[in-house]
């Protein structure tokens, strides 16, 4: 028992010193890590148009957005929490529908609160026109009554490679007559 005991004794201590000799000689970086990635707009701003639909006044053919249908509970539920609305709204370089088109704003909101309107969002603008194209990514929880809302750019994709910073969310115009239609303007100061 003990010639075994220092058998395997004597094999651990082979491998440890073994393995203490061995020197990993550093890899090189690849290519890709050696070069500068090119740096996008450290300020960008577009306008996001969105019409929801409404079968009160069937606009199918024309809507962009569309809320969920309420959570099944038997309480009020004044401030609609858990609604969803998914939305796929045109941006453009300016407020107007009619403002050069910049893309499309892919993603959601749902409304999180049981005491006021709050919405959190997640969505990316995909810029396919203009000077600068690419993704961001967006996210973040704002209060409806805040006259400027604030989310966090995470992310993006072309032009905005890495790009992270601040959206700073206004209402530009807001029509509440069936169906609802609204123009908000996302202020980005973005960091690479």
């Amino acid at each position: 028992m003990a010639s075994r005991c220092t058998c395997s004794l004597v094999v651990m201590l082979v491998v440890a010193l073994g393995c203490a000799t061995i020197s990993v000689a550093p890899t090189s970086a690849s290519p890709s890590c050696e070069r500068e990635l090119p740096c996008g707009p450290s300020k960008f701003t577009f306008y996001l148009h969105n019409t929801v639909y409404n079968p009160a006044v069937d606009n199918k053919n024309s809507f962009n957005s569309i809320y969920s249908l309420p959570p099944n509970i038997s309480f009020p539920n004044p401030f609609a929490f858990g609604v969803r609305n998914t939305f796929e709204d045109p941006i453009t370089e300016g407020p107007s529908n009619s403002s050069n088109s910049l893309g499309k704003a892919q993603g959601f909101y749902v409304l999180d609160s049981f005491t006021e309107f709050t919405l959190f969002h997640l969505f990316t603008a995909n810029i396919t026109e203009g000077e600068h194209k690419g993704i961001i990514n967006i996210f973040g929880q704002v209060r409806e009554v805040d006259p400027v809302r604030y989310l966090t750019v995470v992310g993006g994709t072309g032009a905005f490679l890495g790009a992270r910073g601040l959206a700073s969310c206004t209402l530009v115009d807001i029509d509440h007559t069936p169906p609802a239609k609204w123009t908000l303007s996302f202020d980005l100061d973005l960091y690479y």
